[in-house]
């Protein structure tokens, strides 16, 4: 078998470890998710596992940086548009509760493992989203703060600039 072929087909063992883990991980929680469950989920030996993985945390913590992965990917298309500050930062709200609707891992585990919210492989990697989220907005507001005209202008205009629109009201009944 040519190298490509035998490193994609690496690849997709350990893209199928991750999605039935991340699958088991939702449905019955850390505590309650075994390696052999996981490969028998994947399709794959418990050894083929280990080839990729050293422990069952060590795949919890690659499955969690995938997800934090996808939801950075995530919020950057929803930062990236037009808009205002606040335009972008509302959709990165919006994004972020969609995001966390469709990934029950992220919601099933921290509820039903307490124990792992406090982790210290949770810390870590919530210190790192928690770090690029705020860089991320922060940017934002950067950007929002440059776009609000100072030079010549009252504070009050300057503030008022940089408040949103308000939505279009429905004459009185």
């Amino acid at each position: 078998m040519p190298k490509t072929a035998v490193a994609e087909a690496a690849s997709a063992a350990r893209e199928r470890i991750l999605a039935a883990a991340e699958r088991r991980f939702a449905t019955f929680g850390y505590r309650r998710t075994g390696i052999a469950e996981i490969a028998r989920e994947a399709g794959v030996s418990a050894g083929t596992i280990y080839r990729y993985f050293e422990s069952k945390e060590d795949v919890f913590r690659a499955v969690v940086r995938e997800l934090h992965e996808a939801w950075l990917a995530r919020a950057r298309r929803a930062l990236a548009g037009p808009g205002t500050a606040v335009e972008r930062l509302g959709r990165l709200a919006q994004a972020s509760v969609a995001f966390n609707r469709e990934n029950s891992l992220i919601n099933s585990v921290f509820r039903r493992d307490e124990e792992i919210v406090f982790a210290p492989l949770i810390d870590e990697l919530h210190e790192q989203l928690v770090k690029q989220n705020v860089a991320m907005m922060a940017d934002v507001i950067r950007d929002g703060i440059r776009s609000v005209p100072t030079r010549g202008s009252s504070p009050r205009a300057a503030a008022t600039a940089a408040l949103p629109e308000p939505p279009l009201r429905s004459p009185a009944v």
